[in-house]
């Protein structure tokens, strides 16, 4: 069977699915849509002209459904392990996401990185030293800009991809120039057997890539074969290719025979960031090298300028504002224990926490240590309050608040001039908001007001 006499379903219509429904319309291919989520569904149909005369289809997935398409294009948060989909490709059914329909038409290089923590900071940078190459580099995937709507675009020159785990189990073509796994931590235990279950579907990352970029910090991150890459580069804090070198109060990102940075150029705080520009220029380098018209660039005044430009992502350590000498961040992004513990960690001054949510069958002892150190006090939110405090024992002052507001109250109320008050929830935001975002806005609203 021909690629274009295929007939695929597409499940789930969010951002990913409704960027392949407009795929495969631009391709003529035959395609029907699944969404369970009837009002959404209907909401989508009347909003966008190409979803009128095609068959939906709003049941549960069953194998006898799926069966009957050659091709199932399934969205990021449908858990593909599932006895239903194995069903499917026991069947022969080509149980795919958007990720993989980008692998099989993408003629141009890619920078590919995932890991739990700092992938949207470390492609933002990424993309940013490239525009200071003089390279037109478009940041896609998981960090919001679905990668199959850019591949009208001509005048891109790269990609820079961001992946998840989930995105990463249904692509099997994709073949970046570089890839990078940046650090493994427990997260989305609901999904995977274990922690090493989790990490060896992110090293997949790896498979048919032509160099690789590995933390020096985390062996969960080290290729399996690292003959079978034409390089293998390394960073990490102390030791690596890319690392930190601390002199009194300086602090260089030093890039192996290629860059001496001073860290004052970042605009943005703490040393998990350094280990993302460190990241992100050992990847930048690569693509840079192999490029004919970048290849010669003056790689220590390019990453100066590209790093000096990349001010933050929304919702990533942000500061919101500073009142009577007490600072509130917003890292809402924090979705996961390890993120919390670096966010903890990067912050120069007393932490009053807040954190909780929804936690994946997170374990939250990892918290403690850090907590106890960095922290003056947590204000707890959310379905997993109960457990965080539980496992924080009596550390610091804790208090378990019902919604946002009370929390930036609670937290008002017991800070200190030089204090840091940072939401990093180290949850996901699905008990109470929308997302990661939606908490976010929410935080800063309350926050603003207090400043105001």
């Amino acid at each position: 069977m021909t690629y274009s006499t295929k007939k695929y379903l597409v499940v789930g219509l969010g951002v990913s699915g409704m960027s392949v429904v407009r795929y495969l319309s631009r391709h003529g291919l035959s395609f029907e849509i699944a969404e369970t989520n009837s009002e959404r569904l209907q909401l989508l149909v009347i909003q966008e002209p190409l979803l009128k005369s095609v068959v939906s289809h709003t049941q549960t997935l069953t194998a006898e459904l799926l069966c009957q398409f050659d091709a199932v294009v399934v969205s990021p948060g449908v858990p593909v392990r599932a006895e239903v989909f194995k069903r499917a490709i026991d069947a022969g059914v080509d149980v795919i996401g958007d990720i993989e329909l980008f692998a099989r038409e993408v003629n141009k290089p890619v920078l590919a990185v995932t890991g739990s923590n700092g992938k949207s900071t470390v492609v933002s940078m990424a993309g940013a030293l490239l525009k200071a190459a003089n390279i037109n580099a478009e940041v896609v995937g998981n960090v919001g800009f679905a990668c199959l709507d850019s591949l009208e675009d001509d005048s891109i020159e790269a990609y820079v991809l961001e992946l998840s785990s989930f995105q990463l189990e249904t692509t099997f073509s994709l073949k970046p120039l570089v890839a990078s796994v940046l650090n493994v931590s427990a997260d989305h235990l609901d999904r995977y057997n274990d922690l090493e279950d989790y990490a060896q579907v992110k090293r997949g990352i790896y498979q048919n890539a032509t160099h690789v970029v590995f933390n020096t910090e985390d062996n969960r991150t080290v290729p399996a074969n690292m003959a079978k890459f034409d390089s293998n580069v390394s960073f990490g804090v102390q030791a690596g290719d890319w690392s930190i070198v601390k002199d009194n109060h300086n602090v260089t990102l030093r890039g192996k025979n290629v860059v001496d940075i001073n860290a004052s150029v970042l605009k943005v705080a703490g040393e998990h960031n350094q280990l993302n520009a460190l990241a992100a220029m050992a990847m930048a380098s690569l693509l840079i090298k192999s490029n004919s018209e970048a290849g010669q660039a003056d790689l220590q005044q390019t990453f100066s300028v590209g790093l000096a430009e990349f001010t933050g992502l929304p919702h990533r350590a942000k500061l919101v504002c500073e009142s009577d000498n007490v600072t509130w961040i917003n890292d809402s992004k924090g979705t996961n224990v390890g993120a919390t513990v670096s966010a903890i960690q990067g912050m120069s001054s007393p932490v009053v926490l807040i954190a909780g949510g929804r936690g994946k069958n997170a374990d939250y002892q990892p918290l403690r240590e850090v907590v106890e150190k960095c922290c003056s006090a947590v204000v707890l939110i959310g379905e997993d309050a109960l457990k965080i405090k539980a496992a924080l024992a009596d550390s610091v002052p804790m208090y378990c608040e019902e919604s946002m507001a009370a929390a930036v109250k609670r937290a008002a109320l017991i800070s200190k001039p030089g204090d840091c008050v940072l939401l990093s929830p180290a949850c996901a935001s699905f008990d109470m908001f929308k997302n990661f975002e939606d908490r976010g806005n929410a935080f800063e609203s309350e926050v603003r007001k207090l400043c105001a």
